[in-house]
């Protein structure tokens, strides 16, 4: 019997390697899996912006990497939190000072935007169509300013697709995968929600018909069809729990990789747990043996994955 509605991915044709080279855009679930691949070895682009939601702050993210336009003291805020940074990024970026906030988001930017020049795979996990913007702008976060000097604007599928649709035109040799937050936005009660997720989901549709080589990848109907269960969620019900996530990415993983890259970040997976691994007398001899013997699993494994890239 059947206890679940397990929710079909279409699986690459070409499928990518430890040689890809990927970069990530998009919501704090693109954060989660963008790290959790980064702890697996693959070649994931720094994160230049932070947490991104709404379509707008992405598409002006991917414009300013492909840009290469830094940063300058006329872009800094001071916000009410008590730090400096910008409405392009996420509070995590913002800094205790002017210069602090340029240097560090400018550091991070000239390493993304190499990135983004080399990436063959650009993956777009899309929030909310929700904005917010501030002198006829959108903004990437509001940074707890007052809540009169926004605008809420809410994007319809059109307006989404002819946003996407220069960014992605002008990069055709790269590989475009869509996917929608499973991460529901409950400030707009369930129907809002529905709606919001609702024109994301349009606007990719579109896309998809415009560009042939995009592909969808349902991690929004994973969670919400085929897991649906508080379980898989974290204690505030809105965010996924760990365990969800590193389900989410093992069904990503069956649709984009092959199979000896599959194979072989398993093993990276069953090293990173075996060194987090909290030993009942680490200064024993025999811990010392076991993380002697991780060391050099690791550096084997390291090895065999830099060879590989090498082929490609």
């Amino acid at each position: 019997m059947e206890w679940q509605t397990k929710v079909k991915t279409e699986s690459l044709q070409d499928r990518f390697t430890y040689a890809t080279r990927f970069l990530f855009a998009g919501s704090c679930f693109a954060t989660e899996v963008a790290e959790r691949m980064r702890q697996l070895h693959f070649m994931v682009a720094p994160d230049a912006f932070g947490p991104l939601f709404n379509p707008a702050s992405i598409v002006s993210s991917l414009e300013r990497l492909e840009s290469r336009t830094p940063f300058v003291p006329a872009d800094v805020m001071h916000f009410p939190y008590g730090a400096f940074g910008s409405l392009s990024h996420h509070t995590s970026f913002s800094r205790g000072d002017e210069a602090g906030f340029l240097t560090y988001a400018n550091e991070q930017l000239k390493i993304a935007s190499d990135c983004f020049e080399k990436a063959e795979v650009i993956i777009i996990t899309l929030g909310t169509a929700w904005a917010y913007t501030f002198q006829e702008k959108v903004v990437a976060n509001c940074h707890k300013m007052p809540a009169h000097l926004f605008k809420r604007i809410f994007m319809e599928p059109g307006q989404i697709t002819a946003l996407m649709t220069p960014i992605i035109r002008r990069h055709r040799n790269k590989k475009w995968i869509m996917t929608v937050s499973p991460i529901r936005h409950w400030g707009d009660g369930a129907h809002g929600n529905q709606l919001s997720k609702s024109s994301l989901l349009l606007a990719i549709e579109h896309l998809q018909r415009t560009f042939d080589d995009i592909v969808y990848f349902p991690s929004y109907e994973i969670v919400l069809d085929e897991l649906r269960d508080y379980r898989y969620y974290a204690d505030d019900c809105f965010h996924l729990a760990p365990h969800t996530i590193d389900y989410i990415l093992e069904r990503f993983f069956d649709t984009v990789l092959d199979q000896e890259t599959k194979d072989l970040a398993g093993q990276m997976k069953k090293l990173n747990t075996s060194y987090h691994h909290k030993p009942l007398f680490p200064l024993s001899e025999e811990y010392a043996f076991f993380r002697k013997k991780l060391d050099k699993q690791m550096s084997e494994l390291l090895q065999t994955i830099g060879n590989k890239r090498k082929l490609y």
